[in-house]
């Protein structure tokens, strides 16, 4: 049972990434072929490292590769080394404005070009007989040659992840000074998807040590069929929203992206004139209260470039973009609470009628720049 059960997780990994890799090859927006294309590979090098475990667990193929070709049984190293790279790749394709595939880049192939030629080197130039003496029922390698690759398997896994976690973190700080709303780009599905991925590796790993110690008990099989659940649960998250994620960094909001950080400084007094032109359109046309504002957007009603606009918000008011069209939403929901035609407006109403488009947003904002929550200042403010 415990090899049939290992065998039917194996297999249906392998459907649903093989599946799910075809249909995003399928795609045909241009704008996000690259994200694809690293995703499917994704796939494809997830499925062929589920390849071990099939031809570990199913007993009548193991028989038949342990007579015939027997060299098959070390074919998924390699992918076990790739298919993390290739998530960490995905998550910069989506996050980086400026990525494209470079030569650079394929240093992240080196752990499993270094995996292929130690199992080149290792097995494959030995003689059948020879490695049908290193098989086991439970092992193919020697000790303790498996367990050290495992752990490096794993140290792979953890820290690729937590590099995706930073650079999702530089990300969210970027897109706040182009985006005044940035719950719908701001990608907390791939966050996650990356801390689901972590915590399959942590109840993978555990597993691991567990039947190393203790071998094959039920609680380790329950903690088997537990870690391969999550795998496949935020597998699916990631193909579906993945699917779906629309190019962010396209037409105005690049240019802007890459314009910003130009360092060509505006003199202190056309700073000051640009800072009064903005003051006048925030008071006057209340910009602040569509929640689709976006720095391009701003600048043409102000009429700046996006880049002296954001240098403007940045050096003249020490804030991001966001922080900026935020506090006057702040600012104009404190006048709602207060006003006494508006008592009957709930938390929703106002934080909707100024421009927010979340209640978790709203309530973060609200009480950064004016140390309450929206409910408590709401009753402050009829209590006096």
């Amino acid at each position: 049972m415990y090899h049939d059960v290992k065998n039917i997780f194996h297999v249906l990994i392998i459907f649903q990434c093989l599946f799910f890799a075809s249909l995003l090859l399928m795609q045909k927006k241009k704008g996000r072929r690259t994200s694809n294309l690293i995703l499917a590979a994704f796939l494809a090098a997830r499925a062929a490292a589920e390849l071990g475990g099939v031809f570990l667990h199913f007993r009548a193929l193991r028989a038949a590769i342990y007579a015939v070709a027997p060299r098959l049984f070390w074919i998924d190293v390699p992918f076990d080394f790739s298919f993390v790279p290739l998530l960490y790749l995905y998550v910069l394709s989506l996050t980086d404005k400026d990525f494209v595939l470079r030569f650079r880049q394929l240093i992240h192939a080196l752990p499993a070009v270094m995996a292929f030629a130690y199992i080149l080197i290792r097995f494959e130039f030995r003689s059948a007989e020879a490695l049908r003496a290193v098989l086991t029922p439970t092992g193919r390698f020697p000790f303790p040659e498996g367990h050290i690759l495992t752990a490096l398997v794993y140290l792979q896994l953890f820290g690729y992840t937590v590099a995706g976690l930073v650079s999702l973190r530089y990300y969210r700080e970027e897109i706040k000074g182009v985006f005044s709303t940035v719950e719908q780009v701001s990608l907390p599905w791939l966050k996650a998807v990356l801390y689901g991925f972590m915590i399959w590796g942590g109840l993978s790993a555990s597993e691991y040590g567990l039947w190393l110690v203790v071998g094959t008990t039920p609680a380790v099989f329950l903690l088997y069929i537990a870690a391969e659940i999550t795998f496949l649960l935020f597998l699916c998250l990631l193909f579906i929203r993945g699917l779906g994620q629309p190019e962010i960094f396209t037409g105005e909001i690049a240019v802007a992206l890459r314009r910003k950080y130009e360092k060509t400084l505006l003199p202190e007094p056309v700073r000051d004139a640009y800072r009064d032109k903005l003051l006048a359109v925030m008071e006057a046309q209340k910009p602040y209260l569509d929640p689709l504002l976006s720095l391009p957007e701003l600048a043409r009603k102000v009429g700046l470039p996006a880049h002296q606009l954001s240098q403007v918000i940045n050096s003249g008011f020490e804030r991001n973009f966001f922080d900026f069209v935020n506090s006057y939403r702040i600012r104009e929901s404190q006048r709602l609470f207060a006003a006494m035609e508006s008592q009957g407006r709930t938390v929703l109403d106002v934080l909707y009628e100024t421009g927010f488009n979340s209640k978790s947003v709203f309530n973060t904002a609200f009480k950064r720049h004016t140390g309450l929550t929206p409910t408590e200042y709401r009753k402050r403010v009829r209590a006096s």
